[in-house]
């Protein structure tokens, strides 16, 4: 009974101390060179005009012009609602489908075109 007692006397002596101990308070000032704030507000600018610019496409064929034509046109005929283009890079032309702001979108899209055409990717773009 009595070691209970004395257990219970030092549990309650440590609770009753940690309940009084408390956390230090203060101040905290903090001195910033007022250029941080101009460096981020143009940080932030140039990530806006960035993403303004930016859009995905879903590559469909790179390679002879005679395969390419193919490819285009199989993509028109089996989704012809999404805008099909080919272009033109030394020394290979590009099949491309679609103009996409959001990559979920793109990434949607482009389970549905790998059906057809498997080797299909998802890129990213600027516009210039």
């Amino acid at each position: 009974m009595k070691k209970e007692a004395c257990k219970s006397l030092c549990l309650l002596f440590f609770l009753g101390i940690s309940f009084l101990s408390r956390a230090q308070e203060g101040e905290i000032n903090i001195k910033q060179d007022p250029k941080i704030d101009s460096l981020l507000n143009k940080k932030i600018e140039l990530d806006r005009l960035r993403y303004s610019k930016e859009y995905f496409t879903l590559q469909l064929y790179y390679g002879s012009l005679k395969q390419a034509n193919k490819t285009l046109e199989i993509a028109k005929e089996k989704f012809p609602n999404i805008p099909v283009e080919l272009s033109f890079e030394t020394p290979n032309y590009k099949v491309q489908a679609g103009r996409f702001k959001n990559k979920i979108k793109g990434l949607k899209t482009l389970d549905t075109i790998k059906r057809t055409f498997p080797s299909a990717f998802l890129l990213v773009k600027r516009t210039p």
